[in-house]
């Protein structure tokens, strides 16, 4: 019995790999999608250029002297310019289904080269004593990682997820120093940033149809293959993700409670207390999808 058992156990596995095959013959045989359609203007496009036009070495702005912050910041002041006038224009990750791109690659770092641009120029104004510029370039710095991140890929969304995290430990210092007017500002346009955030599982599904399309069927075969390796790093990402929701959420409400707190003269209750004149909504657990905790 256990022989004619094994036989058609065998037998099973072979449909099915042959089932798999077929399935992906089929889907790669068929027209690639077309690729959804980009923005015009759009403000990728100015980033990226604005990015290539970004001089010296913008990674050491956390050592550099005041004089040499300056200098730089006026050397850039151009591609600074570009920067904001993109983020004016809807923003979308150009992608091409039909095989990898080197110039996609390359722009990931151009991007973050124009992050550490701009938080040179948060920088500078810390150190001329103008917290509300300083506040103005580390927001423009969370903005941009918003952006860039949009219509991309998983890779698209670790990036965006460094240039937050570079704008957000910057908030985070600053905010103490900011006044009352400047906290309110400030959580204006951080709460109406995180409103534009691409939920996660459409990231995930445009990195799966791009995957199939790019590597074709060898590669497709190689998903099935590490197929838990795979989900392993997706599960990475959108941890990632979510840490760095939740850490902008409580900066959210630690920016609200300090302008209510310099306004009234003593910490609100709750997070109730802030809505509507600090906030628009209590900020939401991006894992439990309830109110955020009062710090």
């Amino acid at each position: 019995m256990a022989q004619p058992a094994a036989k058609l156990l065998t037998g099973f596995f072979v449909v099915a790999a042959l089932l798999v095959v077929a399935a992906l013959v089929l889907t790669r045989n068929q027209p690639p999608p077309a690729s959804p359609p980009l923005p015009k203007p759009n403000g990728y496009d100015d980033f990226v250029r604005a990015g290539r036009m970004v001089a010296d070495n913008t990674s050491d702005f956390s050592t550099m002297s005041e004089g040499d912050l300056r200098a730089l910041v006026m050397k850039n002041s151009e591609a600074l310019k570009l920067a904001r006038t993109g983020l004016t224009h809807e923003c979308q990750v150009p992608l091409d289904f039909l095989a990898p791109n080197p110039t996609y690659f390359t722009n990931l770092g151009v991007v973050k080269r124009l992050a550490q641009a701009v938080t040179t120029e948060g920088r500078l104004a810390e150190m001329e004593n103008r917290p509300a510029d300083a506040a103005e370039a580390y927001l423009t710095v969370i903005r941009l990682g918003y952006a860039t991140g949009r219509g991309g890929l998983l890779i698209d969304s670790l990036v965006s997820i460094a240039v937050e995290a570079m704008g957000m430990v910057n908030m985070e210092r600053l905010a103490p120093k900011l006044d009352a007017k400047q906290c309110r500002e400030a959580a204006a346009a951080l709460e109406s940033s995180e409103g534009q955030r691409e939920p996660t599982q459409d990231v995930l599904a445009r990195e799966r149809l791009w995957a199939r399309r790019a590597y074709g069927l060898k590669g497709q075969i190689a998903r099935i293959v590490n197929f838990k390796s795979i989900r392993q790093t997706e599960k990475g990402v959108v941890s990632r993700l979510t840490a760095q929701q939740t850490r902008e959420q409580v900066l959210l409400i630690q920016l609200a409670s300090r302008a209510y707190e310099l306004e009234k003269g003593d910490r609100p209750k709750t997070l109730a207390e802030l809505v509507p004149a600090y906030l628009k909504a209590i900020p939401q657990n991006p894992i439990t999808g309830t109110n955020m905790a009062y710090p």
